[in-house]
């Protein structure tokens, strides 16, 4: 039976998690001193107008106006809003020519390389808001992201840590992040148990995270507690029955556990779901599985007829 886990890989996927990073820049200046356009391309991003926001700082600009450096900063923002990634670098690059001081341009500036795959020039903005502004949680845990995507996944943790360490006001969502995120490198790094205790911590603080049961179902099943795995595939199906990986993996544990006509069914569902999906390949795939689970099984299991 330890054969048919080998097919269980296929149908794990580890999903990253967003950059703490949008946020736009104002000068510390009373409103009546700043530009109209400005004034209004800010109002228009708190409204998540992001066109209009961008038509705003764009006469700011062309105005030549003392407030350009901020409305190059604010104008990456709004590109990134609308995932103009180029378009972002460059407007933030331009406010960093014109105040190299200006730590949201840095943090917007990694988010749009982050986003173009340049994971070098991403990590080079975020440790220079480290090396400006220790404090900024955010460019910490942002680092991490980095890292991670480089396949540096203990340097990814150490950064999760650091965030940790220097903001301890976290909202939920945060929170929520970063365990997630300090599970999929231990996930990386076959530290089991501890992805297994930062899932368990997300799940406390969010019962609800599909996500969070999946991937701690996986943690479980690569540990060999198919028993756990079994549990957390089954919560992962009832917030949502359309998880088909779920299925096939609930139904390995549940093959692995003995309940082999269980097991059956729900590579049933997931070969129909998948069929409804149009998905060839995970059709596919799941049909090879289930020729495999015969194979293994044949001296003792018929599957049932339908």
């Amino acid at each position: 039976m330890n054969n048919l886990v080998k097919n269980f890989f296929k149908f794990s996927i580890l999903i990253a998690a967003m950059l703490f990073c949008l946020g736009f820049s104002s000068p510390s200046v009373g409103k009546s001193t700043i530009s109209p356009n400005f004034s209004q391309g800010i109002d228009y991003l708190r409204q998540e107008k992001y066109q209009e926001a961008i038509v705003q700082f764009t006469q700011v600009i062309n105005d030549k106006s003392q407030w350009m450096a901020f409305a190059y900063s604010n104008r990456c923002l709004a590109h990134l809003q609308l995932n103009n990634n180029q378009a972002a670098k460059r407007d933030c690059e331009k406010a960093l020519e014109m105040n190299s001081d200006n730590m949201e341009a840095y943090l917007n500036k990694g988010l749009a390389d982050y986003r173009m795959e340049n994971y070098h020039q991403s990590l080079a903005a975020y440790q220079e808001v480290i090396k400006r502004q220790k404090g900024d949680y955010r460019a910490y845990y942002n680092q991490g992201l980095v890292h991670f995507q480089l396949g540096n996944y203990q340097q990814a943790l150490n950064s999760y840590d650091q965030a940790l360490e220097i903001d301890q006001d976290y909202s939920l969502e945060h929170k929520t992040l970063i365990y997630h995120d300090r599970a999929l490198a231990h996930l990386k790094l076959e530290d089991f148990s501890r992805a297994i205790a930062n899932l368990t911590h997300l799940l406390i603080l969010n019962p609800k995270n599909e996500q969070a049961y999946y991937q701690r179902g996986y943690a479980y099943q690569k540990s060999g507690d198919h028993k756990a795995a079994f549990q957390d595939f089954t919560e992962v199906i009832t917030l949502n029955p359309q998880s088909t990986n779920a299925y096939i993996n609930r139904g390995i544990s549940a093959a692995i556990l003995g309940f082999q006509d269980f097991a059956w069914q729900n590579f049933k569902i997931a070969l129909a779901q998948f069929e409804e999906q149009n998905n060839q390949i995970g059709y596919k795939q799941t049909l090879k599985l289930m020729l495999k689970f015969k194979q293994v099984t044949s001296n003792s299991y018929q599957p049932p007829i339908g």
